[in-house]
């Protein structure tokens, strides 16, 4: 009866921890989508010469010649993840960080394309972030002069860290 006892407590202890390098594993990916999708999306609008809005939309990101224009591409986020306005300190201070979450356009400019918030083109620092119902964030925040992105994971009750 204590040899069962004792595999019983072992196998409550092992699930725990698979179940947080599950949602770790899928923060991750989540993250990583978001960062290639925002970055290909500034390559494309650059390729294309033309201004292009990027934004999550529900579980999926985004990017469209025009906020009110069908999507030229979508990328669908992690299972059950969703846009939050949550703000990754992982690369950037947070007092220069604005969501891209609901629009962000490219800026043609010579050489590589920028992006900044889509009503407030002076505001060019910001991120993408979401997070699913457990409390496991991804975010792509964009580099501080840079058009890159860099991405950020966050675990409940701990702080971000860059990938």
């Amino acid at each position: 009866m204590v040899v069962v006892v004792i595999i019983g407590i072992l196998a409550t202890l092992a699930y725990a921890s698979l179940i947080d390098i599950i949602f770790t594993s899928r923060a991750k990916e989540t993250a990583q989508t978001m960062r290639t999708f925002a970055e290909r999306a500034l390559s494309e609008s650059k390729r294309m010469n033309k201004t292009v809005t990027i934004k999550i939309n529900n579980n999926k990101m985004e990017y469209s010649p025009n906020p009110e224009g069908t999507p030229i591409t979508t990328e669908p986020l992690g299972n059950g993840y969703r846009r939050e306005e949550i703000a990754p300190d992982c690369a950037t201070p947070m007092t220069t960080l604005v969501s891209f979450n609901s629009g962000a356009d490219s800026q043609l400019k010579i050489g590589i394309s920028g992006i900044a918030k889509e009503d407030n083109p002076a505001q060019n620092e910001g991120y993408f972030a979401a997070c699913d119902a457990k409390g496991y964030c991804g975010a792509a925040v964009k580099v501080k002069s840079k058009n890159s992105f860099v991405a950020c994971i966050k675990k409940p009750k701990s702080n971000w860290e860059a990938l």
